[in-house]
């Protein structure tokens, strides 16, 4: 959350959207119905086990711990009772040693196990799968240890990345893609709340930029709202083009069996300055389906060759290069 900024003689919070628009209780939660039940149980009675929340980015993972623990824990106790840390960027063991365990042994007062849900501490770990292994086992250890009195809330995209002690001592829950229809009503409230006005149609171009990541649809429509607002239509149409320049994609269908070396490296070029790597690779790859260039004599080996190049990509392996070794197995595949 962003602190708050002098404006004149008062003081204002700036939010991101994401931040102001972040569901604030359970019932806030869309289509995720056995978590939020489960939580709402958690509420009401004694019990918590551990809980390991993944699946794909931006359906409502960190919002369900967060708005959770703000049902759980009063204002004036919740910093004292909750930790929120992200993985990605304190992935060490330092940070095991030095955080979560200092906050896991702080006491809450003298006794045995608490009584109920409300006594515990929770701390919760997002992006947990970009923690190192021998950080994950350090974890594992602190859980072990202090499990009387914290429970954890592990948060991740691939639960193939954590290790299995970890995994095993944790309640797992899948959080499900969002439909096409809860994203766009979500995205409408809040361009109405904004008074950004926006068609269904240029939704959908958003929602489809974001592939479901609702997270970031809502910091797309932040950066394009002095766009829409400023009456500029030219610069409207070629943000909400953004990377799924069809164009672009169907010039790659149509000459890339057939391109010489030369022209692939500049296509990857044009490619690199236009588009978002990953999301070009993904639209290229429906369109070939929709065309029938992939088909079910080669599916198998483009569908290997889309996972192992957008893996690379993610990993942060540079762009450019994975883009024309892609581009030029492509080629070879339908040579």
């Amino acid at each position: 959350m962003a602190e708050p900024m002098e404006v004149g003689s008062r003081k204002e919070k700036v939010l991101t959207w994401t931040e102001k628009y972040r569901p604030k209780t359970l019932d806030d939660i869309a289509h995720q119905d056995e978590v939020v039940t489960m939580l709402k149980g958690a509420l009401q009675g004694k019990d918590l086990p551990h809980l390991l929340f993944y699946g794909p980015p931006g359906t409502g993972k960190t919002s369900a711990a967060l708005a959770f623990c703000r049902q759980l824990f009063p204002k004036n106790i919740f910093h004292d009772r909750v930790l929120d840390l992200n993985a990605s960027d304190e992935r060490g063991i330092a940070v095991v040693r030095q955080k979560i365990r200092t906050f896991s042994k702080m006491s809450l007062g003298a006794g045995g196990a608490p009584e109920n849900v409300q006594k515990l501490k929770i701390i919760i770990l997002d992006e947990v799968d970009a923690m190192t292994r021998e950080a994950q086992a350090a974890m594992r250890r602190v859980i072990e240890d202090y499990s009387k009195y914290t429970r954890f809330i592990l948060i991740c995209n691939y639960v193939s990345r954590l290790i299995a002690p970890v995994v095993s001592r944790c309640a797992k829950f899948r959080f499900k893609s969002l439909p096409a229809e809860v994203q766009v009503d979500r995205l409408r409230s809040i361009c109405d709340a904004e008074g950004t006005p926006m068609s269904d149609d240029e939704l959908h171009r958003v929602m489809e930029f974001a592939e479901g990541d609702l997270r970031r649809a809502v910091c797309t429509l932040q950066s394009l709202s002095p766009i829409l607002k400023s009456g500029d239509e030219s610069a409207r149409a070629c943000y909400l083009r953004g990377s799924s320049d069809t164009k672009l994609i169907s010039e790659v269908c149509k000459s890339i069996p057939t391109a010489s070396t030369q022209d692939i490296f500049k296509l990857t070029r044009v490619i690199t300055k236009s588009c978002t790597g990953v999301s070009f690779i993904r639209h290229l790859f429906q369109q070939m389906i929709d065309e029938d260039v992939i088909n079910d004599a080669n599916i198998a080996v483009m569908g290997k060759l889309v996972a192992t190049c957008e893996k690379r990509i993610l990993d942060g392996c540079d762009l450019e290069n994975n883009l024309l070794d892609f581009l030029l197995t492509l080629r070879e595949t339908f040579a």
